[in-house]
Protein backbone atom coordinates (compact mmCIF):
# COMPACT_ATOMS: atom_id res chain seq x y z
CA UNK A 1 0.00 0.00 0.00
CA UNK A 2 1.30 3.44 -0.83
CA UNK A 3 1.35 6.50 1.41
CA UNK A 4 1.51 10.23 0.78
CA UNK A 5 3.11 12.06 3.69
CA UNK A 6 2.40 15.75 3.88
CA UNK A 7 4.43 18.20 5.89
CA UNK A 8 4.08 21.97 5.86
CA UNK A 9 6.72 23.84 7.75
CA UNK A 10 7.17 27.52 8.35
CA UNK A 11 9.30 30.03 10.11
CA UNK A 12 12.71 30.38 11.62
CA UNK A 13 13.10 30.07 15.35
CA UNK A 14 15.99 30.43 17.72
CA UNK A 15 16.75 27.38 19.83
CA UNK A 16 17.21 29.31 23.04
CA UNK A 17 16.07 32.73 24.10
CA UNK A 18 14.27 34.13 21.08
CA UNK A 19 11.82 32.65 18.62
CA UNK A 20 10.89 34.44 15.45
CA UNK A 21 8.51 33.30 12.71
CA UNK A 22 8.86 34.62 9.19
CA UNK A 23 8.04 33.00 5.90
CA UNK A 24 6.44 29.71 4.98
CA UNK A 25 7.02 26.81 2.62
CA UNK A 26 5.69 23.34 1.97
CA UNK A 27 7.05 19.99 0.87
CA UNK A 28 5.41 16.75 -0.18
CA UNK A 29 6.99 13.37 0.54
CA UNK A 30 5.66 10.45 -1.48
CA UNK A 31 6.00 6.68 -1.07
CA UNK A 32 4.47 4.98 -4.09
CA UNK A 33 3.74 1.29 -4.53
CA UNK A 34 3.88 -0.41 -7.92
CA UNK A 35 0.27 -1.58 -7.69
CA UNK A 36 -1.60 1.55 -6.73
CA UNK A 37 -1.29 5.11 -5.49
CA UNK A 38 -3.33 6.01 -2.44
CA UNK A 39 -3.32 9.12 -0.30
CA UNK A 40 -3.06 8.79 3.48
CA UNK A 41 -3.28 11.95 5.55
CA UNK A 42 -0.68 11.59 8.25
CA UNK A 43 1.32 14.73 8.93
CA UNK A 44 -0.41 17.72 7.39
CA UNK A 45 1.23 20.79 8.83
CA UNK A 46 4.23 21.83 10.77
CA UNK A 47 5.20 24.90 12.78
CA UNK A 48 8.96 25.34 12.42
CA UNK A 49 11.92 23.65 10.84
CA UNK A 50 14.87 26.00 11.17
CA UNK A 51 16.41 26.62 14.58
CA UNK A 52 19.56 28.78 14.37
CA UNK A 53 22.55 26.47 13.75
CA UNK A 54 20.35 23.48 14.54
CA UNK A 55 17.78 22.21 12.04
CA UNK A 56 15.29 19.81 13.61
CA UNK A 57 13.10 17.87 11.23
CA UNK A 58 9.62 18.02 12.69
CA UNK A 59 6.10 16.92 11.85
CA UNK A 60 2.69 17.93 13.11
CA UNK A 61 -0.95 16.99 12.84
CA UNK A 62 -2.65 20.17 13.94
CA UNK A 63 -5.77 20.04 16.06
CA UNK A 64 -8.91 21.97 15.27
CA UNK A 65 -8.56 24.32 18.25
CA UNK A 66 -5.61 26.68 18.74
CA UNK A 67 -4.74 25.66 22.30
CA UNK A 68 -5.98 22.07 22.24
CA UNK A 69 -4.02 19.36 24.10
CA UNK A 70 -0.62 18.55 22.63
CA UNK A 71 0.66 14.99 22.20
CA UNK A 72 4.47 15.01 21.92
CA UNK A 73 6.34 11.92 20.69
CA UNK A 74 10.05 11.07 21.00
CA UNK A 75 11.45 8.16 18.98
CA UNK A 76 14.08 5.63 19.98
CA UNK A 77 17.79 5.38 19.16
CA UNK A 78 18.46 4.66 15.51
CA UNK A 79 14.91 5.45 14.44
CA UNK A 80 13.08 8.62 13.42
CA UNK A 81 9.93 10.63 14.00
CA UNK A 82 8.19 8.65 11.27
CA UNK A 83 8.17 5.55 13.49
CA UNK A 84 5.08 7.22 15.02
CA UNK A 85 3.46 8.13 11.68
CA UNK A 86 0.76 5.45 11.60
CA UNK A 87 0.05 5.72 15.33
CA UNK A 88 -0.53 9.46 14.95
CA UNK A 89 -2.76 8.83 11.95
CA UNK A 90 -4.93 6.46 14.01
CA UNK A 91 -5.06 8.93 16.92
CA UNK A 92 -6.28 11.61 14.55
CA UNK A 93 -9.13 9.34 13.46
CA UNK A 94 -10.03 8.41 17.02
CA UNK A 95 -10.03 12.02 18.22
CA UNK A 96 -11.64 13.51 15.08
CA UNK A 97 -8.65 15.81 14.68
CA UNK A 98 -9.34 17.59 17.97
CA UNK A 99 -5.81 17.20 19.40
CA UNK A 100 -2.42 18.30 18.05
CA UNK A 101 0.34 15.73 17.58
CA UNK A 102 3.99 16.74 17.32
CA UNK A 103 7.01 14.58 16.52
CA UNK A 104 10.59 15.32 15.53
CA UNK A 105 13.86 13.68 14.59
CA UNK A 106 16.17 14.07 17.58
CA UNK A 107 19.77 15.14 17.04
CA UNK A 108 21.93 12.65 15.19
CA UNK A 109 18.85 11.04 13.63
CA UNK A 110 16.74 11.32 10.49
CA UNK A 111 16.98 14.69 8.77
CA UNK A 112 17.88 16.73 11.84
CA UNK A 113 21.25 18.51 11.65
CA UNK A 114 22.99 20.08 14.65
CA UNK A 115 26.49 21.26 15.50
CA UNK A 116 26.79 18.32 17.92
CA UNK A 117 25.04 15.41 16.27
CA UNK A 118 26.98 12.88 18.34
CA UNK A 119 26.07 14.43 21.70
CA UNK A 120 23.28 12.07 22.68
CA UNK A 121 23.55 12.55 26.42
CA UNK A 122 20.28 12.34 28.30
CA UNK A 123 20.68 15.91 29.53
CA UNK A 124 21.22 17.25 26.00
CA UNK A 125 18.30 15.31 24.53
CA UNK A 126 16.00 16.48 27.35
CA UNK A 127 16.95 20.12 26.76
CA UNK A 128 16.38 19.64 23.03
CA UNK A 129 12.86 18.42 23.75
CA UNK A 130 12.03 21.58 25.68
CA UNK A 131 13.75 23.95 23.25
CA UNK A 132 12.16 22.45 20.14
CA UNK A 133 8.71 22.71 21.75
CA UNK A 134 9.34 26.35 22.63
CA UNK A 135 10.56 27.15 19.13
CA UNK A 136 7.53 25.48 17.59
CA UNK A 137 4.78 26.74 19.87
CA UNK A 138 6.17 29.65 21.88
CA UNK A 139 7.96 30.08 25.18
CA UNK A 140 4.85 29.50 27.31
CA UNK A 141 3.90 26.15 25.74
CA UNK A 142 5.53 24.21 28.57
CA UNK A 143 3.43 25.99 31.19
CA UNK A 144 0.15 26.81 29.46
CA UNK A 145 -0.66 23.81 27.25
CA UNK A 146 -1.88 20.39 28.42
CA UNK A 147 0.84 18.05 27.19
CA UNK A 148 1.04 14.26 26.85
CA UNK A 149 4.66 13.07 26.56
CA UNK A 150 5.17 9.75 24.76
CA UNK A 151 8.59 8.15 24.29
CA UNK A 152 9.76 4.87 22.79
CA UNK A 153 12.92 3.11 24.02
CA UNK A 154 15.61 5.81 24.30
CA UNK A 155 12.82 8.35 23.78
CA UNK A 156 11.09 6.92 26.84
CA UNK A 157 14.22 7.71 28.85
CA UNK A 158 14.17 11.28 27.52
CA UNK A 159 10.53 11.99 28.39
CA UNK A 160 10.91 10.33 31.82
CA UNK A 161 13.97 12.45 32.55
CA UNK A 162 12.22 15.64 31.41
CA UNK A 163 9.22 14.75 33.57
CA UNK A 164 11.27 13.96 36.67
CA UNK A 165 13.11 17.27 36.39
CA UNK A 166 9.81 19.11 35.82
CA UNK A 167 11.13 20.62 32.59
CA UNK A 168 7.59 20.69 31.18
CA UNK A 169 5.33 21.78 34.08
CA UNK A 170 2.10 21.58 32.05
CA UNK A 171 2.60 17.89 31.26
CA UNK A 172 -0.41 15.96 32.55
CA UNK A 173 0.32 12.46 31.18
CA UNK A 174 3.40 10.43 30.27
CA UNK A 175 3.70 7.14 28.37
CA UNK A 176 6.89 5.10 28.06
CA UNK A 177 6.98 2.41 25.38
CA UNK A 178 9.00 -0.80 25.71
CA UNK A 179 11.91 0.30 27.85
CA UNK A 180 12.60 -0.80 31.43
CA UNK A 181 15.72 0.07 33.40
CA UNK A 182 16.65 -3.43 34.56
CA UNK A 183 16.32 -5.29 31.27
CA UNK A 184 17.78 -2.38 29.29
CA UNK A 185 20.94 -2.26 31.40
CA UNK A 186 21.29 -6.02 31.04
CA UNK A 187 21.04 -5.69 27.27
CA UNK A 188 23.65 -2.92 26.97
CA UNK A 189 26.57 -5.38 27.08
CA UNK A 190 25.25 -7.18 24.01
CA UNK A 191 24.35 -4.10 21.97
CA UNK A 192 27.58 -3.94 19.95
CA UNK A 193 27.27 -7.62 19.04
CA UNK A 194 23.70 -6.98 17.91
CA UNK A 195 24.78 -4.03 15.76
CA UNK A 196 27.41 -6.19 14.07
CA UNK A 197 24.69 -8.57 12.89
CA UNK A 198 22.78 -5.73 11.24
CA UNK A 199 23.52 -4.99 7.55
CA UNK A 200 25.64 -1.88 7.09
CA UNK A 201 24.36 -1.11 3.60
CA UNK A 202 21.54 -1.90 1.18
CA UNK A 203 21.37 -1.87 -2.60
CA UNK A 204 18.02 -0.04 -2.53
CA UNK A 205 15.40 1.40 -0.22
CA UNK A 206 13.11 -1.48 -1.15
CA UNK A 207 15.79 -3.95 -0.10
CA UNK A 208 16.07 -2.23 3.28
CA UNK A 209 12.30 -2.35 3.79
CA UNK A 210 12.26 -6.04 2.87
CA UNK A 211 15.09 -6.72 5.35
CA UNK A 212 13.31 -4.86 8.17
CA UNK A 213 10.22 -7.02 7.78
CA UNK A 214 11.95 -10.35 7.18
CA UNK A 215 14.25 -9.82 10.15
CA UNK A 216 11.22 -8.90 12.29
CA UNK A 217 12.83 -5.57 13.14
CA UNK A 218 9.46 -4.14 12.14
CA UNK A 219 6.51 -6.52 11.82
CA UNK A 220 4.30 -4.11 9.90
CA UNK A 221 5.22 -3.67 6.23
CA UNK A 222 3.04 -0.57 5.86
CA UNK A 223 4.85 1.21 8.68
CA UNK A 224 8.23 0.02 7.41
CA UNK A 225 7.57 1.66 4.03
CA UNK A 226 7.03 4.96 5.83
CA UNK A 227 9.80 4.89 8.44
CA UNK A 228 12.74 2.98 6.93
CA UNK A 229 13.52 5.47 4.09
CA UNK A 230 14.03 8.22 6.70
CA UNK A 231 16.79 6.17 8.38
CA UNK A 232 18.99 5.81 5.29
CA UNK A 233 21.14 8.07 3.14
CA UNK A 234 22.43 7.54 -0.37
CA UNK A 235 26.12 6.86 -0.82
CA UNK A 236 28.11 6.34 -4.00
CA UNK A 237 30.67 3.56 -4.17
CA UNK A 238 34.08 4.97 -5.19
CA UNK A 239 35.07 1.69 -6.82
CA UNK A 240 31.99 0.95 -8.93
CA UNK A 241 30.05 4.26 -8.94
CA UNK A 242 27.07 2.21 -7.87
CA UNK A 243 24.61 3.76 -5.43
CA UNK A 244 24.06 2.13 -2.05
CA UNK A 245 22.12 3.11 1.06
CA UNK A 246 23.68 3.30 4.50
CA UNK A 247 22.35 4.17 7.96
CA UNK A 248 22.21 7.88 8.78
CA UNK A 249 22.80 7.21 12.48
CA UNK A 250 25.95 5.50 13.69
CA UNK A 251 24.53 3.76 16.75
CA UNK A 252 27.90 2.34 17.79
CA UNK A 253 29.20 5.90 18.19
CA UNK A 254 26.53 6.54 20.82
CA UNK A 255 27.86 3.75 23.07
CA UNK A 256 29.25 6.18 25.72
CA UNK A 257 25.68 7.31 26.42
CA UNK A 258 23.87 3.96 26.60
CA UNK A 259 24.09 3.38 30.35
CA UNK A 260 23.30 7.02 31.04
CA UNK A 261 20.02 6.71 29.17
CA UNK A 262 18.76 3.87 31.36
CA UNK A 263 20.26 4.44 34.81
CA UNK A 264 17.58 5.65 37.22
CA UNK A 265 14.82 5.29 34.61
CA UNK A 266 12.39 3.52 36.97
CA UNK A 267 12.70 6.19 39.66
CA UNK A 268 12.37 8.99 37.13
CA UNK A 269 9.26 7.46 35.59
CA UNK A 270 7.62 6.80 38.95
CA UNK A 271 8.44 10.29 40.27
CA UNK A 272 6.75 12.06 37.37
CA UNK A 273 3.97 14.35 38.58
CA UNK A 274 1.55 13.06 35.99
CA UNK A 275 -0.59 10.08 35.10
CA UNK A 276 1.79 7.31 34.00
CA UNK A 277 1.42 4.58 31.37
CA UNK A 278 3.95 1.88 30.55
CA UNK A 279 3.40 -0.09 27.33
CA UNK A 280 5.47 -3.25 26.91
CA UNK A 281 5.86 -6.03 24.37
CA UNK A 282 6.18 -8.59 27.18
CA UNK A 283 5.93 -8.87 30.97
CA UNK A 284 9.43 -10.35 31.15
CA UNK A 285 10.75 -6.83 30.65
CA UNK A 286 9.48 -5.64 34.06
CA UNK A 287 12.12 -5.15 36.76
CA UNK A 288 11.51 -5.55 40.51
CA UNK A 289 10.92 -1.86 41.22
CA UNK A 290 8.32 -1.48 38.50
CA UNK A 291 6.65 -4.77 39.43
CA UNK A 292 6.13 -3.57 43.00
CA UNK A 293 4.98 -0.12 41.87
CA UNK A 294 2.51 -1.65 39.45
CA UNK A 295 1.02 -3.80 42.22
CA UNK A 296 0.66 -0.62 44.29
CA UNK A 297 -1.24 1.08 41.47
CA UNK A 298 1.36 3.79 40.88
CA UNK A 299 1.09 3.54 37.11
CA UNK A 300 -0.90 1.73 34.46
CA UNK A 301 0.72 -1.22 32.70
CA UNK A 302 -0.34 -2.44 29.28
CA UNK A 303 1.23 -5.48 27.60
CA UNK A 304 0.55 -5.82 23.88
CA UNK A 305 0.92 -9.39 22.59
CA UNK A 306 2.31 -10.37 19.19
CA UNK A 307 4.53 -7.31 18.75
CA UNK A 308 8.27 -6.71 18.80
CA UNK A 309 10.30 -3.85 20.22
CA UNK A 310 8.86 -1.41 17.67
CA UNK A 311 5.48 -1.55 19.39
CA UNK A 312 4.03 1.61 17.82
CA UNK A 313 5.00 0.41 14.33
CA UNK A 314 3.96 -3.22 14.75
CA UNK A 315 0.56 -2.35 16.24
CA UNK A 316 -0.14 1.33 15.53
CA UNK A 317 -3.90 0.91 15.92
CA UNK A 318 -3.65 -0.74 19.35
CA UNK A 319 -1.00 1.75 20.47
CA UNK A 320 -3.20 4.66 19.38
CA UNK A 321 -6.22 3.21 21.18
CA UNK A 322 -4.22 2.72 24.37
CA UNK A 323 -2.89 6.29 24.32
CA UNK A 324 -6.27 7.85 23.59
CA UNK A 325 -8.09 5.83 26.25
CA UNK A 326 -5.41 6.67 28.81
CA UNK A 327 -5.59 10.36 27.97
CA UNK A 328 -9.37 10.45 28.20
CA UNK A 329 -9.27 8.87 31.66
CA UNK A 330 -6.69 11.33 32.93
CA UNK A 331 -7.16 14.59 31.07
CA UNK A 332 -7.95 17.69 33.06
CA UNK A 333 -11.63 18.39 33.41
CA UNK A 334 -12.76 21.94 32.82
CA UNK A 335 -15.93 22.34 34.85
CA UNK A 336 -18.43 25.09 33.97
CA UNK A 337 -18.63 27.94 36.42
CA UNK A 338 -21.95 27.99 38.18
CA UNK A 339 -23.49 31.42 38.28
CA UNK A 340 -24.72 32.56 41.63
CA UNK A 341 -28.20 34.01 41.47
CA UNK A 342 -29.31 36.56 44.04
Amino acid sequence: MSSLQRELFKGKGGLGDAVENNGSSSEVLELIDDEEEEEKDTFESFPTNVILIHVFKTYEIRGTLENCPLFVFHHGAGYSALSFALTCSYIKQLMNGSYTMFVYDCRGHGDTKTSEDYNLSLDRLSKDLVNVLKAAYGEDVITSRDIFLVGHSMGGCVVANAASENLIPSMTCIAVIDVVEGSALEAVSGMLDFLRTRPTEFRSIEHAIEWSVKSSTIHNAESSKISIPSLLREQESKQTDAVKYVWKTDLAASQPYWKGWFLGLSDKFLSAKAAKLLILAGTDRLDKKLTIAQMQGKYQLLVLPDVGHMVQEDAPDRTANALVEFWKRNEKLVLPVKKVTS
